[in-house]
């Protein structure tokens, strides 16, 4: 199902690459609202949202209490807080217990944006350690949402993979290289390069629709002008052929009626 706007990303061990490479793949514009999750600790001071901000086309940031979803930019649980959304699609900063041994971790992130958003979620596993996001996909994809799952064979740490998949045996399997075509797929997004053509066509079709305006107008005007000759035609062939006979009487004048009054020469007698 295309159309979602609500896109959960989960990664721990290993994942930071795959996280680096699939956000490197997603468009400007992305009219969905991206969730990041990456186990990290309250004693850990991150710069992991300037850091993902580089690697793509989406402004990253941290989130803030009362903030609500927006498409388009790429929101990151800070460290030792869990991320939730809430009613009106706000989100919420947490400083509950830990699950699966981390805070923030995927799961509570997953498991409150099924609840909420419900088929307009994304679920996204990448590599890590232990369980983390498999009950909250496994949520996701009840809810009428879609999973992805990044391959295990290409994951560094493949557990948050494999448990995803255990629970959510349908999800796309896809290497972290193509996960980002999958997630713009998913979303409707339009791919750069379509875009790019997309935006040569229209200026190829604004050439067009230009030189066709100006033909147009030439032709309107040599219309006119045929019109102005077609009127005034007969009215200039008439004149002329009036001149021409006015002519005609002239040069008959001077070579007939001209000469009998000039004045002719009388010799002299010798």
């Amino acid at each position: 199902m295309a159309g979602h706007d609500v896109v959960v990303i989960g990664a721990s061990a290993g994942g930071l690459t795959a996280l680096r490479r699939l956000l490197a793949d997603l468009p400007a514009g992305l009219p969905a609202s991206v969730l990041v999750v990456v186990h990290t600790t309250d004693r850990t001071r991150s710069r992991l949202a300037e850091v993902l901000a580089d690697q793509g086309r989406l402004p990253a940031a941290y989130a803030v209490p009362g903030q609500r979803l927006t498409r388009g930019l790429l929101t990151v649980a800070p460290p030792g807080q869990h991320l939730v959304v809430t009613a009106d699609d706000t989100l919420r900063l947490t400083r509950g217990p830990l699950v699966h041994r981390t805070r923030p971790a995927v799961d509570p992130l997953l498991n409150s944006a099924a609840e909420v958003c419900g088929p307009r979620v994304l679920a996204v596993v990448l590599s890590g350690l232990l369980q983390d996001g498999a009950e909250g996909a496994a949520a996701v994809a009840a809810a009428g949402g879609a999973v992805l799952v990044q391959d295990p064979a290409d994951a560094h740490s493949p557990d948050m993979p494999r448990a995803t998949l255990a629970r959510v045996p349908h999800a796309g399997v896809r290497p972290a290289a193509r996960l980002g075509s999958a997630i713009a797929d998913l979303v409707g997004a339009v791919p750069p390069e379509v875009a790019r053509r997309a935006e040569q066509a229209e200026d190829v079709e604004e050439a067009l629709r230009l030189a066709v305006s100006q033909l147009r107008t030439h032709a309107a005007a040599q219309y006119r002008l045929q019109r102005r000759f077609d009127d005034t035609g007969p009215l200039v062939a008439r004149f002329v052929a009036r001149a021409a006979r006015a002519q005609q009487a002239a040069d008959l004048i001077a070579s007939q009626v001209v000469p009998l009054y000039q004045p002719r020469r009388v010799d002299k007698p010798a």
